[in-house]
């Protein structure tokens, strides 16, 4: 379908994983003219699989996309496998542009692009991101449970995630990469009854049990698994410069997806939502009602309270 063919869309969802997904479901119930435009490369696709998603545990993130897809092909949702380069008002509308389809004209956009995630610069560690290397315990660590657990604690403190994986093993080593402990952060592990390895790390490696790490020292440690917390990088190049803010978490004015950009909505990794499958699909869902309620109330003046009632 050509640029000019396109009537105004009620809504674009920029990105296509849970938040987006959840999203256009709620508006095709609602009869609302959606499209949604993927450029496929979330950050979760190393992991291969999702979890703590009722009746999609373990599935792959493959399958879940298109088995979602299928369901959302009896609506008035439409697919653009597509990069966005651009979205900004004109007007009443807003304009989103992509990189092979032209520009879609909608009144709202629902802008659940995700965030990129920043690895360490440890030789070895994006080889094995999401195979022996995970940043959710809740996500993976079921998996390797009662195994060896390393975690990483270098670039990004991660006291707080050592403690929590004492639910999944007893045996976890801190490593510090080099880096001197506050107290209160060596207190916490000594709390948890985390041992600490201050070498630097070198690099890590696949190992026949899991993950090998090279220390400093000339050691190495045989790992089930390694965990780290990680830096992050909201997707909103496309937004600037209508986007002045760091983020659109920043800009974001109620748990429901509005900002402060008039028109756009955020959903998922971006907004203040914790950054899980299950919420993030269900962050769509309340973003999504508020864009019907919204054009509900501009449509039909008086008909409907500020907020949206509570769903039952």
């Amino acid at each position: 379908m050509t640029a000019e063919a396109r009537e105004v869309y009620d809504t674009v969802i920029v990105g296509g994983g849970p938040a987006g997904l959840g999203a256009a479901l709620y508006l095709g119930r609602s009869c609302r003219r959606v499209a949604l435009v993927d450029s496929g490369d979330a950050r979760n696709m190393a992991a291969g699989v999702m979890h703590n998603v009722v009746t999609n545990d373990g599935v792959t993130i493959a399958d879940y996309r298109a088995r979602a897809r299928a369901e959302l092909s009896r609506y008035t949702v439409e697919f653009l496998d597509d990069e966005v380069t651009r979205v900004a008002p004109e007007g009443e509308r807003i304009v989103t542009t992509t990189r092979g389809a032209g520009t879609l004209t909608s009144r709202t956009v629902i802008y659940a692009a995700g965030v990129r995630s920043r690895l360490p610069e440890v030789p070895g560690l994006a080889e094995l991101w999401g195979k022996g290397v995970f940043e959710c315990p809740y996500c993976h660590a079921y998996e390797v449970r009662g195994g060896s657990f390393g975690v990483y604690g270098g670039s990004v403190p991660g006291e707080c995630l050592a403690a929590t994986l004492t639910a999944w093993t007893s045996s976890i080593t801190y490593l510090s990469d080099g880096r001197r402990l506050p107290e209160e952060e060596r207190g916490r592990l000594d709390a948890a009854g985390v041992p600490v390895v201050a070498d630097a790390v070198l690099g890590v490696a696949a190992h026949p049990d899991g993950v090998e790490v090279k220390l400093g020292d000339g050691r190495s440690l045989a790992l089930t698994a390694l965990f780290l917390h990680l830096e992050t990088e909201p997707r909103v190049a496309p937004l600037r410069p209508w986007l002045t803010a760091e983020d659109l978490a920043s800009v974001q004015t109620d748990e429901r997806g509005r900002t402060s950009l008039p028109r756009l909505y955020v959903a998922g990794d971006l907004g203040r939502t914790m950054q899980q499958a299950a919420m993030a699909a269900a962050s769509g869902g309340l973003a999504a009602m508020s864009v019907n309620a919204d054009l509900v109330r501009e449509d039909r003046p008086g008909a409907l309270f500020d907020l949206p009632p509570a769903a039952h």
